[in-house]
């Protein structure tokens, strides 16, 4: 067992003389202030207003969203606004807000008061994808669509697949993989990737170079360091070159036009 010290002892026992004094009287001013509380908002109505209008929700604040538009959040949340703090139903919130397509999870965090606030996770985006009736989504690692492509937002750098609808997961799976090549430099560098009949070969466009790169779909992409080093010198070689062959065996061949 602790023994206190002297110090606390002597602060303890004042508060109880105090409470003892005073105690009764603080209790007595408190009722009294919350009855003539309650008989201002019962004889002015406007005051009862004034005070229920502190607890409405009048604002959403949504974190993390990096990728998409918060407005379509916003809008999905709409209907909550103006309801009392006290009636809010976060899970209702929370559902709401993850219906949205391109809302991993989302947790929602709210203080007596107007604003809610909402932190997003985002479903990771890997390329775009464009449909057969020239639709561009975005999708995920496994080819899920995720929203419609607005080119306001950072979308607009991934690269942009042409295949066959039920080879997309095979198409993004490859993709992810390139990411972790070279740091992931060939995959920036890639604008638009079109996947040929059966998958015999990718052709390929990298960003500001007019170049057609056909890759091998079915290898690890471990040439794509031998043609990041030799790309510099076929460039001041060739003026006209139509594309470049990244094969099984490590080899590059050059096709000029």
């Amino acid at each position: 067992m602790t023994r206190k010290s002297p110090a606390t002892i002597r602060v303890k026992m004042r508060f109880n003389r105090f409470l003892r004094k005073y105690g009764g009287r603080i209790g007595f001013y408190f009722a009294g202030v919350v009855v003539l509380v309650i008989l201002a908002a019962w004889i002015f109505p406007p005051l009862k207003y004034y005070f229920t209008d502190i607890f409405k929700v009048r604002e959403f604040r949504i974190l993390n969203v990096y990728y998409n538009n918060p407005a379509e959040l916003q809008q999905a949340l709409a209907p909550f606004l103006g309801r009392s703090y006290w009636d809010l139903d976060k899970k209702a919130v929370k559902k709401t807000v993850e219906a949205v397509p391109w809302v991993d999870h989302a947790s929602v965090r709210a203080l007596p008061g107007s604003r809610v606030t909402v932190v997003v996770t985002e479903k990771q985006p890997v390329a775009l994808f464009r449909t057969k009736k020239g639709d561009i989504w975005i999708v995920d690692g496994k080819g899920s669509r995720i929203a419609p492509f607005t080119p306001d937002f950072s979308y607009r750098n991934f690269p942009l697949i042409d295949c066959d609808r039920k080879k997309l997961p095979f198409v993004v799976h490859k993709l992810e993989k390139m990411k972790t090549v070279d740091n992931g430099i060939f995959f920036n560098r890639l604008s638009e990737l079109v996947v040929l009949k059966n998958n015999e070969k990718w052709e390929c466009f990298l960003r500001d170079i007019p170049w057609k790169i056909y890759v091998d779909p079915f290898g690890s992409f471990k040439n794509v360091r031998q043609f990041l080093k030799v790309e510099k010198f076929i460039k001041s070689r060739y003026d006209n070159v139509e594309y470049i062959d990244l094969s099984f065996r490590h080899e590059i061949v050059v096709k000029p036009e």
